[in-house]
């Protein structure tokens, strides 16, 4: 393998890890390794949220720099659990360049949960989240079926349309919210505040906060800002969708008081 194919090897490891979620030191310390244990000289790596830059002396003389922008995707822990364990072999040496573009391939064409898979979490999760924060069997069964209605709507319209990330969390809270108001209207719920926040709670963007503040604790306030406005956003979008649909409700039919 050239140099050449091997300092787009690391570039694309790089790539691999911090487009799926993993965390910029992560990424770093991935692109690092495989450069040393590749024989690449003077290899550079600066990683910020959403773009990579690689700098290496390539082919002897060429001092080659790439820039490749990495758009904030879903997170895929599946894939940045097996990007982790690829790291730790290349750097103990065990993997060479042709297996590790192998395994990097192999790791990207993972795919994640189904459909199926997806709306059945969000169901049980909307309902358990719902008992955490006190709600009844009732509720929790009203939260389980409007975190069912959210992913059936996500994937069945928001994702088909491409409908941009801003909208779908509107858009999700206000379906989700309406279908509680309406649940406790008819009977079928008794606090709309518990089934509220567990039918919310598959939106909550509770991974990437977390990455946000590893991200600050390792001194990557670019990338922890990124990650941070991005989940402030998502956040902000949620309590839109239910604000709106709280006050409207209350405007026509009175009488929901949280």
């Amino acid at each position: 393998m050239s140099q050449k194919e091997l300092f787009d090897l690391v570039l694309l490891l790089g790539e691999t890890m911090l487009s799926n979620g993993g965390e910029i030191f992560r990424t770093n310390e991935l692109m690092v390794y495989a450069a040393r244990q590749f024989g690449l000289r003077e290899c550079s790596v600066f990683t910020i949220a959403n773009g990579i830059f690689v700098s290496a002396i390539v082919e002897g003389e060429l001092y080659s720099c790439q820039v490749r922008h990495i758009p904030l995707t879903p997170i895929h822990l599946e894939r940045v659990e097996a990007m982790n364990d690829l790291s730790r072999r290349i750097a103990a040496g065990v993997v060479g360049p042709e297996e590790a573009k192998a395994e990097v391939h192999r790791i990207r064409a993972i795919k994640g949960a189904g459909p199926v898979a997806l709306t059945l979490a969000s169901a049980l999760g909307a309902g358990g989240f719902g008992f955490l924060f006190g709600g009844n069997l009732r509720d929790c069964a009203m939260s389980a079926l409007a975190g069912l209605l959210l992913y059936v709507f996500i994937l069945n319209f928001c994702n088909r349309f491409h409908i941009r990330k801003v909208m779908t969390n509107i858009l999700s809270s206000v379906l989700v919210t309406l279908f509680c108001c309406v649940a406790l209207h008819l009977g079928l719920g008794d606090h709309l505040d518990k089934m509220i926040v567990g039918a919310i709670f598959p939106l909550v963007p509770g991974v990437p906060l977390t990455i946000a503040v590893r991200n600050f604790m390792e001194n990557d306030y670019i990338a922890g800002l990124v990650r941070l406005t991005d989940a402030v956003l998502v956040a902000g979008c949620i309590a839109v969708g239910v604000g709106c649909v709280i006050t409207t409700w209350n405007t026509l039919f009175g009488g929901i008081v949280l």
